[in-house]
C-alpha cells in the first residue's frame, strides 16, 4: 500500500469494489475494519455501543413510523438496529458479499429492504427521515462524494443526515495498491458538506473508532516482531484487546485524551460524526 497527501488522484473503484468482496468472508468483522489485525467480536461490540449512543441520540427525534436509508450497510449491524425501531427501513451496499451477509442477518425482518447497487445512482423511493452514511465518501473522489451528499439533500430534505468518516487530522491523504481510500480532515468533510448545500448541525468525535484504532496500532506494531508476524493475526489481536479493556481507565480513557491535548498524530487515523440537515 502506498499513501500521497491530496485530492487530485482519482480512486479505481472496481478496485475499491474488489476489497470488500474480498473481504466479504469476514463480513460483520470487515464491517468494522477489525479484520486484518483479528481483533475479536468483543472490540467490534465496543465499538458499535459507543457509536450506538451517538446515532441513538442524534435520531431521538424520528418517530417509530420514520423511514431510514442505512447507505452503505455491510453485513447489516446498523439496519438491524434501525429496523427494531423505525416502520420502514432501507440498506443499500455495492458487494455481493457484503449484502448477503446482511440478508442472513435480517431474514424475516418485514420491514427492511437490502438493495444491491451504486449509492450514487440505485434507485431509491420516497422520502427518508433518517440517513446513515457509515464510512463510505472515504471510498469515493471528491466530486462523487459532493454528488452523493446533494442526492442525500433531496432523499431527506427534512431528514437528518449522519456521516461516519475516517480521516487524518489535518488536509487529505490519498492511500492507493490494493485497498484504496481518501482520508480527509474534518474540515474537508465540512467544506464537501457546504459544496453540496447542507448544514452541519453537529459534530462528535468516534470514540468507539477512537479505542479500536489503538488496538489497531498497537497489534501493527507488535507484528513488526518476527515471532508474532509468523502468528495468526487472531493470536496477537484477541489477547491485546482484553489488555487493553482490562486497563481501558488508563489505555482507553486517559491515553486518548492526553493525545488530543498534546495533538499527537497517534493513532494516525481519526473518525468523526457529522450531523447534517438540508438548508433552509
Amino acid at each position: 500500500m502506498s499513501g500521497h497527501r491530496g485530492d487530485e488522484h482519482r480512486l479505481d473503484y472496481e478496485v475499491v469494489r474488489a476489497y470488500w468482496e474480498d473481504a466479504a468472508h469476514e463480513a460483520e468483522s470487515a464491517s468494522y475494519m477489525a479484520h486484518e489485525q483479528g481483533l475479536p467480536p468483543g472490540c467490534v461490540e465496543h465499538r458499535f455501543a459507543l457509536e450506538r449512543a451517538v446515532v441513538d441520540r442524534w435520531f431521538a427525534g424520528l418517530g417509530p413510523t420514520a423511514s431510514v436509508l442505512d447507505l452503505g450497510c455491510g453485513a447489516g449491524a446498523w439496519t438491524e438496529l434501525f429496523a427494531q425501531r423505525y416502520g420502514r427501513v432501507v440498506g443499500v451496499d455495492a458487494s455481493v458479499g457484503m449484502l448477503a451477509a446482511a440478508r442472513r442477518r435480517l431474514a424475516g425482518q418485514g420491514n427492511v429492504e437490502l438493495v444491491r447497487g451504486d449509492a450514487l445512482t440505485v434507485a431509491l423511493d420516497g422520502e427518508f427521515q433518517g440517513v446513515l452514511l457509515g464510512g463510505l465518501l472515504m471510498y469515493l473522489d471528491r466530486a462523487d462524494a459532493v454528488a452523493l451528499l446533494v442526492r442525500l439533500g433531496q432523499l431527506a430534505p427534512r431528514g437528518r443526515i449522519i456521516l461516519r468518516e475516517s480521516g487524518v487530522r489535518a488536509g487529505v491523504e490519498v492511500q492507493t495498491g490494493t485497498y484504496q481510500v481518501v482520508y480527509r480532515s474534518l474540515q474537508e468533510y465540512e467544506a464537501l458538506a457546504a459544496e453540496a448545500a447542507l448544514r452541519v448541525v453537529a459534530v462528535e468525535r468516534n470514540r468507539g473508532y477512537a479505542h479500536m484504532e489503538i488496538a489497531v496500532a498497537l497489534v501493527n506494531l507488535a507484528r513488526r516482531w518476527p515471532p508474532l508476524a509468523r502468528r495468526d493475526a487472531t493470536a496477537v489481536g484477541g489477547p491485546l484487546w482484553r489488555l487493553l479493556r482490562a486497563t481501558a481507565p488508563v489505555t482507553l480513557d486517559l491515553v486518548p485524551r492526553a493525545i488530543e491535548a498534546f495533538r499527537l498524530d497517534w493513532p494516525h487515523l481519526t473518525n468523526h460524526f457529522l450531523l447534517l440537515e438540508a438548508r433552509d
